[in-house]
């Protein structure tokens, strides 16, 4: 799928870094260097990859993307952050652009040296392998994977111009930003500041409503490149609004895809609340259910049990009036739609996440062993 839009390339393969021998390194391209936006996590202990990206975005333009999972270098001190722009500087030499053009993303264990001696020469064979086909598409889809059960992708098509997405995600996933890693081309042509306030517009009401166990990662980044190989430009109010509602139905294609592939889960859960007094409360409640440990568990013993969700509200600064509140749980096949009228006011938000069940614990308590 990221290669949908015209101009992008893509290759995947294994190279060592996880274990299992699955796909573990992947690298997006796009022919000349397209305008660039992105959102990182707001974590304190920032991966090495996020902090080199900080300054890589700087420069408005992004050629390539060089990703690999199994290991976050995060944690690693300054070898770390040497390594990632050892990425950097090594998939610009193999593809012949500049470094300036180029950022690095990382997904998997913290506190482990990259190993690099696998990467460097891999990296060099991926820039020979780069094409635009359902083959490159599927690799790289895969090779950003973790503890995910399936890959995560769209491609939407609107007024002569593709807008495509992958992501990974299943657990770790609270995004106070955007989320895990996801990535998204465009073969629009898109000013930088417009892509950028469409960007941070659709990861709030998407990624930055998602939640699988409220743990926030080091290493949420989504990146946008528009390359403008369409031919069409995003110019005027109305096709601003246009792509922006595009953008926005990737977006949230992608974060639900993560909250269904929850570690262990077998439950989407949405949840609709309504009745807020402002957006931004309505936002903080619908999240706090989605959230909600009790109302997880709930879900997945098909428990009617309507107080998880008033318990859930009722802790939070959104303000409820107690005496018109209301609430209901409708079970589904494959998810679970909850919805809350908070009995103020008219604003509305949506939120995801997914059931708690036995599956999320084994996972993590053998995510090293």
């Amino acid at each position: 799928m990221i290669t949908k839009p015209k101009g992008f390339m893509a290759a995947g393969m294994a190279c060592g870094i996880k274990h299992s021998g699955k796909p573990d390194l992947a690298l997006i391209v796009s022919k000349i260097p397209a305008t660039a936006a992105a959102v990182f996590t707001l974590n304190q202990y920032k991966a090495a990859p996020v902090l080199a990206d900080l300054k890589q975005i700087k420069s408005g333009l992004c050629q390539a993307i060089i990703v690999n999972a199994g290991n976050a270098n995060c944690g690693t001190g300054e070898k770390g952050l040497a390594d990632a722009y050892k990425m950097i500087s090594e998939t610009a030499n193999a593809l012949t652009i500049s470094d300036k053009h180029v950022m690095v993303a990382s997904t998997g264990s913290i506190k482990m040296p990259l190993p690099m001696k696998k990467i460097i020469p891999a990296i060099r064979k991926l820039a020979r392998m780069i094409s635009a086909s359902a083959k490159s598409d599927d690799m790289v889809s895969r090779a950003i994977l973790t503890t995910d059960t399936r890959k995560k992708e769209i491609a939407v098509k609107t007024d002569g111009y593709t807008i495509a997405g992958i992501c990974k995600g299943s657990g770790m996933i609270h995004p106070n930003m955007a989320t895990m890693l996801a990535f998204i081309t465009t073969d629009a042509g898109v000013d930088r500041k417009t892509l950028q306030a469409a960007l941070k517009q659709a990861v709030d009401k998407s990624f930055n409503m998602t939640t699988v166990d409220q743990c926030q990662s080091t290493n949420d980044s989504v990146f946008v490149m528009a390359n403008g190989l369409s031919g069409v430009r995003v110019e005027g109010r109305g096709m601003r609004e246009k792509f922006e509602k595009a953008l926005e139905k990737v977006c949230i294609h992608l974060a639900k895809e993560i909250a269904a592939d929850g570690e262990g889960a077998t439950q989407l859960i949405e949840v609709a609340v309504s009745g807020a007094k402002n957006d931004k409360e309505a936002r903080l409640a619908a999240r706090a259910i989605a959230g909600s440990d009790l109302l997880k568990c709930a879900v997945y013993g098909r428990d009617y049990n309507l107080g998880r969700i008033f318990s859930a509200v009722g802790a939070t600064s959104a303000r409820i009036d107690p005496n018109r509140i209301k609430a209901d749980l409708k079970f589904k096949n494959k998810m679970t739609l909850v919805t809350c009228d908070l009995g103020l006011g008219a604003a509305r938000a949506t939120a995801w996440g997914c059931d708690l069940t036995e599956g999320y614990i084994k996972i993590n308590a053998r995510y090293h062993t």
